[in-house]
């Protein structure tokens, strides 16, 4: 099969496109042919070397996590999928395991999910992570009707769905965003635009009921200023002191902070697909590569400040 893979941690200077082996499949694994991948930024930090310590150091390999396609066979201890079924789902990158940028993947049928018919590979291919981490993220922060949140990032791969999400649940939506991107902010559902910077952040006077930081770099006294008490911040930057951090903060200022990361729990799935299917959630997609040009779809991954994903289609 034909594949993108790395050879070494780095970019483009050790990724390659070409012939790889065929990867096979046994008890509950399946066999997909890939359709389309999106680019998440676990993929190029993972790709770069950013976290060894748990992708490991074996290579060759393909990264890639989120992906779209028709299952072509079935192990013997599949019950879930049948040859033809269209899917989608995430692979698991740690340790050595390989990704989804290649004509084919074998994975085990726990992490892949049924695609209805009204949406297309490349919607199908955009939605886990980023859609998952953003539902995740606004149930964290108690986002239910009438909450006063603050998406940062609103635009970006996470953010965009985040700023829908929340407004399908009836929040009152304001998103940080460049001054290009506010029209496509509204669009997707935000009550009012802000641009990120300390400038626009330090001279509002708003207070927010709950932050969901998509772009994950806020200035915590930021943070701090712009809640209110009983305010809870999610963060996609998994943060290991904020345990710590949340118990001092909360005790003195009455706000949480927590950590946004995807949650794939069947009914995260069905709520994703049932915001997809009342036309309440929609993906954003500009940029799409084929395989042989992924370098070009990792370097704007990585340096581009894309709106909304990445699609590289097989």
């Amino acid at each position: 099969m034909k594949a993108y893979y790395s050879i070494g941690y780095g970019g483009a200077d050790v990724s390659k496109y070409g012939d790889y082996p065929d990867p096979s499949v046994a008890g509950t694994q399946v066999l997909v042919e890939v359709k389309a991948v999106s680019i998440n930024p676990v993929d190029f930090k993972v790709k770069r070397g950013d976290l060894k310590f748990i992708s490991g150091r074996k290579f060759p390999r393909i990264v890639g996590s989120d992906f779209s396609g028709i299952v072509k066979v079935a192990g013997t201890d599949v019950v879930k999928f049948k040859p033809g079924d269209r899917v989608n789902g995430v692979a698991s990158v740690i340790f050595g395991k390989q990704g989804a940028l290649a004509q084919f993947i074998a994975i085990d049928q726990k992490s892949l999910w049924t695609i209805t018919g009204e949406m297309s590979f490349e919607e199908a291919a955009s939605l886990p992570i980023a859609a998952l981490t953003a539902l995740n993220g606004l149930r964290r922060c108690e986002v239910v009707k009438g909450t006063q949140v603050l998406v940062n990032g609103g635009t970006g791969g996470v953010g965009h769905f985040a700023v829908q999400i929340a407004k399908a649940k009836g929040a009152i939506v304001t998103a940080t965003c460049s001054d290009a991107n506010a029209e496509l902010a509204q669009a997707l559902g935000a009550d009012e635009t802000m641009r990120y910077g300390k400038t626009d952040l330090a001279s509002t006077d708003k207070k927010f009921d709950a932050i969901m930081d998509a772009y994950g770099h806020m200035d915590l006294n930021d943070v701090y200023r712009l809640l209110k008490r009983g305010g809870i911040y999610a963060s996609t930057m998994i943060n290991p002191l904020y345990r710590i951090t949340s118990f001092f903060i909360k005790l003195i200022y009455g706000k949480k902070l927590t950590s946004s990361n995807m949650r794939a729990l069947p009914e995260d799935v069905r709520e994703i697909e049932k915001l997809f299917l009342e036309k309440k959630l929609h993906p954003v997609i500009e940029n799409y590569f084929t395989l042989d040009k992924a370098d070009k779809a990792f370097e704007l991954a990585e340096k581009g400040k894309p709106r909304g994903k990445i699609i590289i289609r097989i």
